[in-house]
């Protein structure tokens, strides 16, 4: 395991500039690559030319997001100018969205057609059932005005019409309402009946007087629609599968991703000049990568920009992920840090866990971590949390607050408190030891190892001689060199006497306090077993079976609530600050690898 940050080295690339995007696509699919503009250099006209159309294409787009093929699709080789393979997309999307729009109001009117068929042939079928004179009922005349409508079923006027002929037909799944009236009663029948969800419905001329042949004709005509609606159809799924259409809106995405990752990278020039930060040791290898792809270009590692900070790749295993944000909160470790990513999966939950030790409840945090994994990625650490405290729970003896279903692996907490207590405050003392020896070697890395001996050291002697004191009085002989040592180092390095003496009550003073500061470990376990004896306590008094579960399980959230935020309180105050003020000056930036664009080719 590594404990010092990769500093991460600047590249630059110069790429055929028709190459540009698919060379850094490429770049950033390495995952060790960190897209960042040379200040030296400003930003190409080409670019807002490039986001004209690519916003031109999106605004366009936005109708049809479900239906416009290439969602997803990784483009393909983006050879030519850039700008004007936006171009193109942007005319071929027109040509698509007026083909699209064309045969979708088409394939509208068939069915509207289809059903209006499907209408007439239920109500020719009624008629014919009714006995009904066909060309007498719908020949013309002057004086009447003859409406037929298709009402449901279950809806129709009552009270009829004065003055009118009135003759209904009963259909599979509609009633047919023929009225014949005189003219100036037309609007008000029309009213009366639509008002009641019937619909006006009129014949076709095409439509024979002869019964035989009305049928056999709307079934042509039905026929007819459907083989056309299914042509559109077909049509209409070409289209939305067009494979150029498709690359086109691919090539559009990665064009955008492009403008978001690498603005002001288009070069007006033959070549184009690719800069930022690379975590690979050999330029030869981002080389080779571009050169298997058919892209001839030259990497090299010069000197950053003089303004520009180098940022840090840390330790970045899954197993250290979960816990990356209790080091933000302190910062980003320099190139001369150490990064202490390694140790916090073992650090936290070992805290967490002593703190809060219980079988039951540590159950729970850790399936809360695994339900909120993916939808809040920054509580993973809840996991491995409440797996630790299912194991301190085990060797405590508490389950959901019973300290009588398990025996202890251990001991009892409230029965032996004072091992309890002292046994966190020997894992603090390693880890001021742990972080004074990482002082040590950050100076080693900074070339002041020296310094660091003749001062530092001296403190670090003096805290172990003091500690070892406890267990015999001859470690206090260690003491008085440890001081000698030190103040002979202050001379060396020309320090008063008086701001030596300060600085070194000042050290004693903070060691001794972040010392005690882990009794609160063992005091939170303590705390812990007297609160789940109370809630049993309570418990034990209910008078019925009910009140007894409500209690224990009231009891088990008040303890899982309160002494969860507690205890990850408590656990990130010992880590940043009895632990990182030692070592952790947070000088640095994080490396951020560009990423490449989705899709379901990613390589």
């Amino acid at each position: 395991m590594h404990i010092r940050p990769t500093e991460a080295r600047w590249f630059e690339a110069f790429t055929p500039r028709d190459d540009t995007v698919r060379a850094i696509e490429l770049l950033a699919r390495t995952g060790g690559v960190q897209l960042e503009v040379d200040p030296r250099f400003v930003e190409s006209a080409d670019t807002e030319k490039l986001r004209h159309f690519v916003q031109r294409f999106q605004t366009l787009a936005a109708p049809y997001a479900s239906r416009l093929p290439g969602t997803g699709q990784r483009a393909g080789t983006l050879v030519g100018d850039p700008v004007h393979l936006a171009n193109l997309a942007v005319h071929r999307l027109r040509v698509w969205q007026a083909r699209h729009d064309y045969l979708s109001e088409r394939l509208e009117q068939v069915r509207a057609e289809l059903d209006e068929l499907d209408l007439l042939a239920e109500c020719v079928a009624g008629m014919a059932v009714a006995g009904l004179d066909f060309e007498g009922i719908f020949r013309r005349t002057p004086l009447l005005c003859k409406c037929l409508f298709a009402c449901p079923r279950d809806s129709l006027p009552e009270g009829g019409f004065p003055g009118a002929v009135e003759t209904l037909v009963q259909g599979a799944r509609h009633r047919f309402l023929y009225v014949a009236a005189t003219p100036d009663q037309k609007e008000i029948i029309q009213a009366m009946v639509v008002g009641h969800g019937c619909l006006p419905f009129g014949l076709p001329q095409w439509l024979s007087s002869d019964q035989g042949l009305q049928q056999s004709r709307i079934r042509e005509r039905r026929q007819q629609a459907r083989a056309d609606a299914a042509s559109l159809e077909t049509q209409l799924h070409q289209l939305e599968s067009d494979v150029e259409m498709g690359q086109a809106h691919a090539n559009i995405q990665t064009l955008a991703w492009f403008l978001e990752h690498a603005p002001g990278l288009l070069a007006g020039h033959a070549l184009c000049h690719i800069t930022g930060w690379c975590t690979g040791p050999d330029p030869a290898q981002l080389e080779q990568r571009l050169s298997d792809a058919g892209i001839r270009a030259t990497v090299r590692f010069p000197l950053p920009p003089v303004e520009a900070r180098p940022p840090v790749d840390l330790l970045s295993r899954w197993w250290t992920l979960p816990f990356r944000p209790f080091l933000q909160l302190w910062g980003v470790p320099g190139r001369a840090e150490v990064d202490p990513s390694g140790l916090l999966p073992l650090l936290i939950p070992l805290l967490f866990g002593y703190m809060f030790p219980d079988v039951g409840h540590g159950l729970v945090i850790a399936l809360i971590g695994l339900a909120l994994h993916k939808r809040a990625p920054q509580l993973r650490f809840l996991l491995p949390c409440g797996v630790s405290a299912m194991a301190f729970g085990l060797v405590f003896g508490e389950v959901f607050g019973f300290s009588h279903l398990v025996a202890p692996l251990w001991l009892h907490p409230l029965q032996h408190p004072l091992p309890v207590i002292l046994v966190p405050m020997a894992l603090g003392v390693l880890l001021i030891l742990l972080g004074m020896l990482f002082a040590g070697i950050e100076a080693h890395w900074r070339g002041e190892l020296k310094t660091w001996l003749q001062v530092d050291a001296a403190v670090l002697l003096l805290y172990l001689s003091l500690l070892g004191a406890w267990f015999s009085p001859l470690a206090l002989v260690l003491s008085g060199l440890a001081l000698i040592h030190y103040f002979a180092g202050n001379l060396v390095q020309s320090r008063p006497m008086a701001e030596a003496s300060g600085q070194l009550l000042l050290s004693v003073f903070e060691l001794a306090m972040n010392t005690l500061s882990f009794v609160r470990v063992g005091a939170f376990a303590l705390a812990h077993a007297a609160l789940s004896q109370a809630i049993m306590t309570l418990a034990e008094g209910a008078p019925w079976v009910w009140l007894w579960v409500l209690v224990i399980v009231l009891g088990s959230l008040f303890s899982i609530v309160l002494e969860g935020l507690l205890v990850y309180v408590q656990t990130t105050r010992l880590v940043l600050f009895e632990f990182f003020t030692r070592f952790l000056h947070a000088e640095g930036r994080l490396f951020n690898s560009t990423r490449p664009p989705s899709g379901p080719n990613q390589a």
